[in-house]
């Protein structure tokens, strides 16, 4: 089922000034163009009376989007959210949440899953090939085991401020089925946040440390997210040091580590980088460090 298959589904084909119609706001491709995928597709949505009278445009930042390697699951979670809260009876909210889980189990029923663009000749990823979640991979110089194949392991290297950075970010949090361990100074990033609370909301086992310092400045999530979710956190306990460490370990097999906190200011304005990599003895250590810092707070 297409992103315009839902539309349809979730929208008809009425007139906009049927009574008790929603009022949908305006939005131009030009602004579109320039939004993280989760804001584009909400504010796409919200807007789309003004989307389909520019439907090729936007179509085509769609399209950018999906070359970037968005995460398909990702993609259907929320445009099903944002159908349900957009619908403005009973029906349509159950047609929004409908057409959601069709096009959820569409994309679960894929063999293999979500398949990145096709790799042109020549290209940078073609020479060192990509993993399933179009991440680019490096062969190690170091530390392979024999057994280990070519195409097992990937390192890709990311840095902000950049919004196809953040994706890749929202790609490897949603990517969880089992464990999500986080690690990081602080978490005042709203869309973060979210996608901690969907890993939650999947079954995924989320456990968070933080600086304690951090846990009362200006829109920390962390204690909103224990309350609300009940996911849990442990934070250090000595004023004159910090928990300094930002990683995240996700089913015990990859990492995403860096200078990069969980925060708007650091999305949008600071010089970071971030290295992800599903190499074993790599993860292994992190999960290792992640259990002790657990243990130890």
């Amino acid at each position: 089922m297409s992103l315009a298959d839902i539309l349809s589904a979730c929208f008809g084909g009425g007139s906009s000034n049927a009574p008790g119609s929603r009022q949908a706001p305006y939005l131009s491709a030009d602004e579109a163009a320039n939004m993280p995928l989760e804001a584009f597709l909400e504010r796409s949505l919200e807007s789309s009376p003004s989307v389909m009278q520019q439907q090729n445009e936007f179509a085509e930042i769609f399209r950018r989007h999906l070359q970037n390697g968005a995460n398909l699951s990702h993609i259907a979670n929320v445009v099903r959210n944002q159908t349900t809260r957009l619908a403005s009876s009973g029906t349509d909210r159950a047609t929004a949440d409908w057409a959601g889980q069709l096009f959820a189990m569409s994309i679960e029923g894929q063999s293999g899953g979500y398949k990145p663009p096709q790799m042109q000749p020549g290209s940078y990823a073609a020479a060192v090939g990509s993993d399933q979640n179009g991440w680019e991979m490096q062969q190690s110089n170091h530390g392979r085991q024999n057994n280990q194949k070519r195409d097992d392991t990937y390192i890709r290297s990311y840095f902000f401020p950049s919004e196809q950075s953040f994706e890749q970010l929202m790609n490897f949090l949603d990517s969880a089925k089992s464990t999500l361990d986080i690690c990081v100074f602080n978490i005042t990033d709203n869309d973060v946040a979210n996608a901690i609370i969907r890993a939650k909301k999947r079954g995924v086992e989320v456990r968070i440390i933080t600086d304690d310092g951090q846990l009362e400045s200006k829109g920390s999530d962390v204690i909103r997210m224990q309350e609300d979710h009940g996911i849990p956190f442990k934070h250090d306990n000595d004023e004159n040091k910090f928990m300094h460490s930002k990683f995240a370990v996700i089913d015990r097999r990859a990492v995403w580590m860096g200078s990069y906190n969980w925060t708007v200011g650091a999305r949008r304005s600071n010089n970071e980088s971030v290295i992800v990599t599903n190499d074993k003895s790599t993860a292994d250590a992190f999960s290792r460090e992640f259990e002790k810092l657990w243990r130890q707070f």
